[in-house]
């Protein structure tokens, strides 16, 4: 009776098995959706004005991390290290490290181009000299809001590889002559290279 009894509970499994085998649609399953990912490293030029001083001239690196969540809209994470030697004459060296991130628009893609605006937001440290009269100088840093408007285009150039062309408008904060913190508007250009890690995927 036993045996009889294992038998049976085997064949049932293996028929409920088969049935619900036979119980799905023929064809080919339903692509599943997901954020397409992307990094990015390149260089990147900063013209940081400074009143009644002129204007700096800094180079350093960008890195950044890109999230494509639909056909039009994505996310990017964005940090930058700009350095200027001797500023001003002064002998100190100025920096601006920036950590942001906000919504990318993708308005016109074309084939293996595609132009993108974007709107970030973050913080920005700000290392800077100030020529006060003969060799003397204020320099100081400061850590404040910063945000970053602007655009570009990216283009395939092999595979999961593209280029990255950008510039906006950055704002940021510098101490002056008299140690008083202030807001700047600083222009940055960047050329990057994009490594694709997973196109979007589509239904």
């Amino acid at each position: 009776m036993r045996k009889v009894t294992k038998i049976f509970v085997v064949v049932f499994a293996l028929g409920t098995t088969a049935l619900a085998q036979s119980g799905f649609p023929a064809g080919s399953p339903t692509a599943a959706t997901g954020p397409g990912f992307a990094v990015s490293a390149g260089y990147t030029y900063l013209a940081m004005p400074i009143p009644t001083a002129g204007s700096v001239n800094l180079y350093g690196l960008d890195v950044a991390g890109h999230i494509d969540v639909a056909s039009r809209w994505g996310v990017t994470l964005d940090s930058s290290y700009v350095r200027a030697s001797n500023a001003f004459g002064t002998g100190h060296n100025s920096y601006v490290l920036t950590a942001l991130a906000g919504p990318v628009f993708y308005p016109i893609e074309r084939r293996n181009t595609r132009l993108f605006v974007h709107a970030l937001v973050g913080a920005g440290l700000v290392d800077s000299a100030v020529p006060v009269s003969g060799t003397q100088y204020v320099g100081g840093w400061v850590a404040r809001f910063s945000d970053a408007v602007g655009g570009g285009l990216e283009r395939s150039i092999s595979g999961p590889f593209a280029v990255r062309v950008s510039g906006d408008y950055l704002r940021t904060s510098f101490v002056d002559s008299d140690s008083i913190a202030h807001n700047q508007n600083n222009f940055r250009a960047t050329v990057s290279f994009l490594l694709h890690i997973r196109d979007r995927q589509r239904n």
